[in-house]
């Protein structure tokens, strides 16, 4: 359909706040998932992976994104 008719379409359709539909729920799933992914990664770097390398902040990284996927977006 292409990015102009669906904006288009949804704007003669729900109103211009139809662009904005969904919104609330993914405002409210980002606070979480953000809070354990850099709480997280903040808690690994000071305590398990201290050392400053590139493959430390890899696997800070890693962990971060791991426990965001199995806390938050997995359930």
């Amino acid at each position: 359909m292409g990015f102009v008719k669906v904006m288009t379409s949804t704007v003669k359709t729900n109103g211009i706040l139809g662009l904005y539909r969904g919104y609330s729920a993914m405002l409210m799933f980002c606070i979480p998932k953000n809070s354990v992914r850099f709480g997280t990664y903040d808690y690994v770097s000071k305590n398990v992976f201290t050392s400053k390398s590139k493959t430390s902040n890899f696997m800070c990284g890693l962990s971060a994104g791991a426990m965001e996927a199995i806390i938050v977006v997995t359930p």
